[in-house]
């Protein structure tokens, strides 16, 4: 059994005590011992250091503050009533702008913010400080320094840094190492004091950036702990087991697991991933013994009101519930029969069982195969890119997955240089994507008819359908928007041909009428949960197409 077994919640739900409640509660019935609450921002809504503005007289925002301050000192008794520890989760290093107003010397630099690193590391500690003496019940901090959410980077990642920047202006490895060094220290020194545990999540700016982050935190005392992503960047499914995690044995570790399915669909449509969530955590068992402990988010901070226990996907949840306690030894056939008994009630004969599980793996397989192309993330949170820039932004800088498959980007390679090679490349995409499309269809109508006849309680059936009818949809969707994408960006790249431009257009042209139908769909689904609406946003697909069309428009003339 894990010794730190958490449940995170990290939208604005966290504000509203029923679904509070609802978390510990759900923490309590399948064996976590620990409960998590963060949002980015977290800290500056608690507290503001004092001496540092001539504001600190606001009474509005310091009334505020402590209100936040009393409700989660309020849910942390409440979780110590039900025996979980309870931990705050936030980025660093977050201020208001009128700390800028009052410090004008920290604006006198031409990167932006002057990263005096006394005068930050004195503000975290002051902080830090603050929330501790907020929430006196609580447990500990989970802090990440984040390099690319903020006004004050540490590092910037390679995507960011724009060809015309003088190299003297890069940070290099060297200076960053001493400025994590000292905000981790200040980090480490005020929780100490408050008598509270530190989790220090490691979120570098860029892969590039990790050493230095591990390095700066080595130093510290093995109190401290570390959080490291179970899978390199985000949790995408083909990505390999993250690196970092064998690098810590000084201190313990916490896998941070993304079951909220960021990256595969939100829990909107289904994604079973038990076996793989089984063998990751059988490989960080056997790999590194410092890795004790485990975070399981349920949500994605960008939607709110939307939870994955309230999905099908919440078998993956169950499972690692599972996994972590005592049913390590399990099976998915057996991890999905008991959810199925103990979230349902329902437990059928074994054929309908094994094709409830079969059409579940199907449905993974094809909503992977819609999403990523040639196994390469198209757009980053399972949705559509806004505009042809976007996803040109993602495929080749920001989500570029070469860094772990070296050699991986030339399957998405277009080039002048070599026309027959980018030529198949665009046929190999073309080829996937057509036999998504047919697959969808076909699937999702079995899917539908499987329910009708499978007796399935209330409550499952009117998931079932609702997941399903979307699925179809989606991947068609995405279909459309890939083909246009890439016939496109050939176009642009290789030959401008007019063969290409009129597929770029009739997929374009697709696109407008699926946002019509995902209109149509979710009139018809009024009662589908927040998280569906914005899945299903018309308007984001037809700014891609506008996208689309004003590129090809310029390829014409």
């Amino acid at each position: 059994m894990w010794e730190t077994r958490a449940l995170e919640l990290n939208n604005q739900d966290i504000w509203n005590w029923s679904s509070v409640c609802n978390l510990v509660r759900y923490a309590s019935q399948h064996g976590f011992n620990t409960i998590v609450v963060g949002q980015a921002d977290l800290f500056g809504k608690l507290v503001s250091p004092k001496g540092y503005t001539p504001f600190h007289y606001n009474d509005s925002v310091s009334s505020q503050q402590r209100a936040r301050c009393v409700y989660l000192n309020r849910l942390a008794m409440y979780c110590r009533e039900q025996g979980l520890r309870f931990y705050l989760q936030a980025k660093e290093l977050g201020f208001p702008t009128e700390l800028l107003l009052s410090h004008k010397y920290l604006l006198d630099n031409q990167q932006g913010i002057l990263f005096d690193v006394d005068f930050w590391s004195r503000w975290l500690t002051d902080k830090i400080r603050g929330v501790c003496q907020g929430i006196p019940a609580l447990t500990g901090l989970i802090i990440a320094l984040s390099s690319t959410d903020g006004l004050l980077p540490i590092t910037r990642p390679k995507w960011d840094i724009n060809a015309r920047d003088e190299p003297e202006n890069a940070r290099q490895p060297s200076q960053s190492f001493v400025l994590y060094r000292r905000c981790f220290q200040a980090l480490s020194q005020v929780v100490s004091a408050q008598n509270k545990h530190l989790v220090l999540r490691v979120f570098p700016a860029s892969n590039d950036d990790l050493g230095t982050v591990l390095d700066a935190i080595e130093p510290l005392p093995p109190t401290v702990s570390v959080s490291i992503k179970l899978t390199p960047e985000r949790f995408w499914p083909a990505f390999p087991n993250n690196p970092a995690l064998l690098q810590v044995t000084l201190r313990d570790v916490w896998v941070d697991i993304d079951l909220a399915g960021e990256e595969v669909g939100w829990g909107v449509m289904p994604f079973l991933r038990i076996d793989e969530l089984k063998g990751r955590l059988l490989w960080c068992q056997s790999a590194n013994p410092r890795i004790t402990g485990a975070i399981c988010k349920t949500s994605w901070e960008s939607v709110d009101n939307h939870w994955i226990p309230e999905t099908l996907s919440e078998c993956n949840l169950f499972a690692c519930s599972q996994l972590l306690g005592h049913g390590a030894g399990k099976t998915q056939e057996q991890l999905l029969d008991l959810w199925l008994a103990e979230r349902y009630g329902w437990c059928p004969d074994v054929s309908v069982a094994r094709r409830f599980q079969q059409l579940l793996e199907q449905a993974t397989e094809l909503l992977y195969q819609a999403i990523y192309v040639r196994d390469h993330v198209f757009h980053r949170h399972s949705q559509l890119p806004e505009s042809y820039g976007q996803a040109v932004w993602s495929l080749y800088s920001q989500l570029a997955r070469d860094h772990w498959l070296p050699g991986s980007a030339q399957d998405i390679h277009f080039t002048r240089d070599d026309p027959q090679k980018s030529m198949e490349n665009l046929t190999r995409i073309a080829q996937e994507k057509d036999e998504v499309a047919a697959d969808a269809l076909k699937l999702c109508a079995q899917a539908l008819e499987f329910a009708e006849n499978a007796a399935f309680p209330a409550a499952l059936y009117r998931l079932w359908q609702n997941e399903w009818r979307g699925l179809a949809l989606y991947c068609q969707l995405f279909t459309h928007a890939q083909k246009a994408f890439f016939t496109l960006h050939f176009a642009r790249e290789v030959e401008n041909s007019w063969s290409m431009r009129e597929i770029c257009h009739i997929n374009v042209q697709a696109l407008y009428q699926g946002a019509s139908e995902m209109e149509m769909l979710c009139q018809q689904m009024r009662e589908a949960s927040p998280g569906f609406h914005i899945m299903f946003d018309a308007g984001r697909v037809r700014s891609l197409a506008d996208s689309l069309s004003s590129e090809l428009s310029a390829l014409r003339h």
